[in-house]
């Protein structure tokens, strides 16, 4: 630092800026943080008993020991089992429906972009044939006017 012959001062101001900065990147990287974990526990499920939130695949219920029922991210008491594996099924068909339907619009968009780039491209070749047949036809005139 003192042989490349800097101005102490100008090292400290350089110094504390750097320390500014990174304080400011750890206490955004914390918010960050912290807001993360507050989306991931606001998806958590409910307990059907007592309503809290429930950890995924946990066995009991942390506020109210309620014994607790998973299929896959579906939360229930013991014998729900049947209605969960339905709900889950439903889920999934419903889940299936609507990526097909997502795909047919995206190949119904991406089949019009390529009917409307075909027919710019004839609109181009048929401008550009009547320009260069007009150029043909009008040369022996135009030669007139560039000389």
């Amino acid at each position: 630092m003192w042989g490349q012959n800097r101005d102490p001062w100008d090292a400290y101001h350089r110094a504390v800026e750097e320390s500014k900065r990174r304080i400011k990147a750890e206490k955004v990287h914390a918010i960050q943080r912290r807001l993360t974990e507050k989306r991931r526990i606001a998806r958590l499920p409910n307990c059907p008993t007592c309503g809290e939130k429930c950890e995924y695949n946990s066995p009991h219920c942390v506020s109210c020991n309620q014994e607790l029922v998973w299929a896959e991210y579906l939360v229930g008491v013991p014998g729900d089992e049947v209605q969960l594996h339905q709900q889950l099924t439903m889920d999934e068909k419903k889940y299936h429906k609507r990526r097909e339907k997502r795909r047919a619009i995206r190949k119904k968009y991406a089949d019009r972009n390529s009917r409307l780039e075909s027919q710019q491209l004839i609109i181009f070749l048929v401008l550009l044939t009547i320009a260069i047949v007009g150029l043909f036809f009008l040369w022996p005139q135009l030669k007139l006017y560039l000389r």
